[in-house]
């Protein structure tokens, strides 16, 4: 992802492997960033992290966005353009995974939770701070989507779900927002180690990925 100079980030899933190195990339360049996730030790150990490398420190916003109500989205929407202006780069990457399982055996709170997260969090947090953007096709929306999850669609249920609802979800917001933009993009990062990658390969270590 290309990032541009002087401007204002909210990422989701920031405590996580890939969300904790985007806010890092972000802050090192001098760029405002507000880091959502619901794990506030994780945000609180990133917040430390950047400080300690000299770099501008994120807001943190902690939130568990699977039990977030339609006002929370409001709530946090408003208090970002509060205290920090428009918002220029949004990013998704909030995502939850169990483990790899046939669909015919996956628990549905399980299924409701992982589908929430990944569909619904993302359209009303989206809808939320679409106001708060600024009027610029240089702005952006990023769903981010583990690739993977697409190409072998057996046993990734509701994950899998969610990953290909995310790519129908921000082609069609692209289009419709047209090229006033913000440009919204789909993004399917490289295989990395992560929280889903353990979870799902248990015997593959950190290294396998390196």
């Amino acid at each position: 992802m290309a990032i541009d100079q002087s401007q204002n980030w909210v990422i989701t899933g920031a405590a996580g492997t890939l969300g904790r190195a985007l806010v890092q990339a972000v802050t090192s360049r001098g760029h405002e960033c507000v880091a959502v996730d619901k794990n506030l030790s994780g945000l609180e150990a990133l917040h430390d992290s950047v400080s300690a490398q000299g770099h501008l420190a994120p807001a943190l916003y902690a939130i568990d966005l699977v039990g977030a109500k339609l006002d929370d989205y409001e709530q946090m929407a408003e208090a970002i353009e509060r205290d920090f202006g428009h918002v220029h780069h949004l990013v998704h990457l909030a995502a939850g995974f169990k483990a790899l399982r046939p669909l015919l055996h996956q628990p549905p709170q399980e299924w409701m939770e992982i589908t929430h997260l990944g569909i619904h969090s993302a359209l009303w947090l989206t809808q939320a701070i679409m106001p708060h953007m600024v009027k610029d096709p240089q702005a952006s929306i990023t769903f981010v989507n583990g690739r993977v999850a697409l190409e072998q669609k057996a046993h990734w249920g509701a994950y899998g779900l969610t990953q290909a609802a995310r790519e129908w979800m921000g082609e069609t917001l692209g289009r419709e927002l047209g090229p006033k933009g913000p440009t919204v993009r789909v993004w399917h990062p490289p295989m990395f180690y992560s929280e889903i990658t353990a979870q799902a390969w248990p015997a593959t270590g950190r290294d396998e990925y390196e």
